[in-house]
C-alpha cells in the first residue's frame, strides 16, 4: 500500500502526462469528478481552473523546455492532491481509480506535438506532416 504521498504523486505525473495526450479530455472529466466530490465548489472550480491553465500552458511552451514545465506542473499537482488527502483520506480509493484510468488511457493516446517551421529558404520543395508521409514517384 502507498502512503498518501506517493499516490498523490503516481496520480499527478499521470494526471500532467495525460495534458500532452489525446486522453485529456477524458482524463480532465475524471478529475473534474474527483474534485467535485472531496472539495466544496470554490476550491473544485480553483483546481479545474489551475489544471486547465496548466494544460494551455503545456501546449504554448517550447517542446525543449516541455519536460521541465510538465515536471514542475505535476510537483504542484502532487502538492494539492496529497493536502486533498491529507483532509479527505477516504478520497484514496477514487484516485487509485483515476490512477488506473490515466495509465489505460495513456497507454494508448497519441502524444500531442507541435511543430514549429520558421524562417526556412529552401530552393526546392518543403513537406512538413503530421501522422504517416508517403513520398515516392508514383509514375
Amino acid at each position: 500500500m502507498s502512503s498518501p504521498l506517493e499516490l498523490a504523486t503516481e496520480a499527478a505525473a499521470g494526471i500532467v502526462a495525460a495534458m500532452t495526450s489525446d486522453a485529456w479530455t477524458q482524463i480532465r472529466e475524471h478529475c473534474v469528478t474527483f474534485f467535485r466530490r472531496y472539495l466544496s465548489g470554490g476550491e473544485e472550480v480553483l483546481a479545474v481552473a489551475g489544471l486547465d491553465a496548466n494544460h494551455r500552458a503545456l501546449a504554448a511552451v517550447p517542446s525543449q523546455a516541455r519536460q521541465a514545465t510538465a515536471e514542475a506542473y505535476a510537483r504542484t499537482t502532487a502538492d494539492d492532491l496529497a493536502a486533498l488527502l491529507e483532509r479527505s483520506p477516504e478520497a484514496a480509493e477514487q484516485l487509485r481509480d483515476l490512477v488506473a484510468e490515466v495509465n489505460e488511457r495513456t497507454a494508448t493516446a497519441e502524444p500531442k506535438t507541435k511543430v514549429a517551421v520558421e524562417n526556412v529558404r529552401a530552393g526546392g520543395d518543403v513537406i512538413v506532416a503530421g501522422n504517416n508521409v508517403n513520398m515516392g514517384d508514383r509514375r
